[in-house]
């Protein structure tokens, strides 16, 4: 019984959590907001035009990467897949962050 009622509430919290998506994955908010932040981290540690590959290399190397990305480094596409998420914080007014088309789960 009391399986079942925390099994209930970790899919409501998950429910409620802001979501956001590229293709068939999704991610969480803040999730993707570390990436920016380890993303920037590269950019800054290894020069501003190292090509976007190495950076996200140097992404996926990084220990502090949220697990939910393991899969992304491991498959095709992982600089794009970062690139188009980092681009969804990019916004002039970040509580616009729920009219992007790319997230839900937002509580308006």
């Amino acid at each position: 019984m009391k399986s079942v009622v925390v099994l209930i509430l970790l899919l409501c919290s998950t429910a409620l959590c802001v979501q956001v998506k590229d293709g068939d994955r999704s991610f969480p908010l803040e999730a993707v907001k570390q990436l920016k932040a380890l993303m920037d981290r590269a950019g800054a540690h290894l020069g501003p035009q190292l090509a976007r590959s190495r950076r996200v290399l140097a992404v996926c190397a990084d220990p502090v990467l949220p697990r939910v990305f393991y899969p992304v480094c491991r498959g095709q596409g992982a600089a794009g897949v970062f690139s188009r998420l980092v681009n969804v914080l990019i916004s002039s007014d970040p509580c616009e962050i729920c009219v992007n088309p790319s997230c839900f789960g937002c509580l308006r």
